[in-house]
């Protein structure tokens, strides 16, 4: 024993010191003593414990993996429908432009006259178009050769028919319209 009365001091039968410290210290190495059996349970219940800490800590692991699975499937359900949305309105608004074109250009074909009765009124086609008028208010005569008259065509096989020929009239070079 030494002089503090709360240290114990475990000698052999040599008289060496084997141990020294508090009475249910020394007491814990020797085999059948209630220390021992008192220190072999706490370090049983301390990793008891551990485990189970270790178990609750993968659990709350787990839990947390599959929120996050969870959320991301929810959200990438939510993306899928956004772009189906996006795109069935693309297709509806191409659909609505289409039908805006078209109704657009029946309007206009609509306002066209009638190429089959230009004057749905009488038939009469002098409302649409008009004789040429001389502007000196001279009357202008009937020429043989307008439209309404039918020209033969046919080949010409002979060279010598080609230098009848009428000469075309030679176009002016410009017009003038100024009083001079």
């Amino acid at each position: 024993m030494t002089d503090n009365p709360q240290t114990f001091t475990l000698t052999s039968p040599t008289g060496e010191v084997i141990m020294t410290g508090s009475m249910s210290a020394i007491m814990e190495r020797l085999p059948d003593t209630p220390a021992r059996d008192a220190a072999l349970s706490s370090m049983l219940r301390t990793a008891a414990d551990a485990v189970e800490a270790e178990q609750r800590q993968q659990e709350a692991m787990a839990s947390a993996a599959q929120m996050i699975a969870d959320t991301c499937t929810h959200l990438t359900s939510r993306l899928d429908a956004y772009i189906a949305r996006r795109e069935a309105q693309r297709k509806a608004d191409e659909e609505e432009a289409a039908r805006q074109e078209q109704e657009e250009i029946q309007n206009y074909l609509d306002a066209l006259p009638d190429p089959d009765n230009p004057n749905p009124n009488t038939g009469d086609l002098s409302a649409v178009v008009t004789a040429p008028e001389d502007p000196t208010g001279a009357e202008l005569e009937p020429d043989d050769t307008g439209p309404n008259e039918l020209v033969e065509m046919r080949p010409v096989t002979d060279p010598a028919e080609l230098a009848h020929a009428p000469k075309a009239p030679t176009q002016p070079i410009a017009i003038s319209l100024n009083e001079e």
